[in-house]
């Protein structure tokens, strides 16, 4: 049994890691794939190799994702206000049949990890188990850090992702139009810069660009900003009027250069 359950885990993380190396889009926020099939891989083969401590930290894994599932139930119909319409109801509904499934898989994991033995004590092979946890630890400090359940999706090709990501920046500018951009708001502008916009409404590119030249602006980077706003401009005619706004000094030519596309 502990090489069945073992093996699970393994191909579980096998599966996280082909997801990462795809370079997959999917989803406009994600969580971090790379640590958690390091963490899989290692709790697996620690459980191949009947290491007490992979049992200890699978039932403790298990445990908390259960923990977690209740907390996203209960925002279902907690944090987020009163579901009147029909709607969203249906929305809140199958969010909980997919809780739902989820918890009774982790409860049959957790039936099967009872199964499985385990060594009488701990001793070396716990260091297998042990260095996957330190591993993904790692790699989640670092997910965490370089706000890649946002970016990541972005810099693969997600152009709904980067729409999220550029509202966020509009937002910020919004906020504070004068303040100089955070680490982070720079990271996000350089992902946004990258992007090459695929979709086909174009008011989606603009949005993206016009976001990048929000922050070329609050940073000093005038000519770079003019660009963005520019480019805006020409994808979607629309953040012409808004472009021509901006306290940059257009000069004749760009400002012609707005109201010759503006609508």
């Amino acid at each position: 049994m502990h090489l069945f359950v073992g093996a699970l885990l393994v191909l579980a993380g096998l599966a996280c890691l082909r997801y990462v190396w795809a370079g997959a889009a999917s989803i406009e926020r994600e969580p971090p794939f790379l640590a958690l099939g390091v963490l899989l891989i290692g709790i697996g083969a620690g459980l191949g190799v009947r290491a007490r401590a992979a049992h200890v930290i699978a039932r403790a894994g298990l445990g908390a994702y259960l923990v977690v599932i209740g907390v996203m139930v209960a925002r279902l119909y907690v944090g987020s206000g009163a579901r009147d319409r029909p709607d969203d109801r249906l929305v809140a509904h199958v969010y909980l049949l997919n809780f739902a499934l989820t918890a009774a898989g982790v409860v049959l994991l957790f039936l099967l990890l009872r199964r499985a033995r385990s060594a009488p004590a701990f001793g070396a092979i716990d260091l297998v188990p042990l260095g996957g946890l330190a591993a993904a630890l790692v790699l989640g400090i670092v997910w965490l850090v370089a706000d890649d359940a946002r970016l990541r999706p972005c810099r693969n090709g997600n152009d709904e992702a980067c729409g999220v990501v550029a509202t966020a920046l509009l937002e910020s500018a919004e906020r504070a139009p004068t303040a100089p951009p955070t680490p982070r708001e720079e990271n996000a502008t350089r992902v946004l810069a990258e992007h090459r916009c695929r979709v086909a409404d174009r008011g989606l590119c603009g949005l993206q660009r016009y976001a990048v030249g929000t922050v070329h602006a609050r940073a000093g980077r005038f000519d770079a900003a003019k660009e963005a706003f520019l480019w805006a401009c020409e994808a979607e005619r629309s953040w012409c009027a808004r472009a021509a706004q901006e306290p940059l000094a257009w000069t004749p030519a760009e400002r012609k250069r707005l109201s010759a596309v503006a609508p």
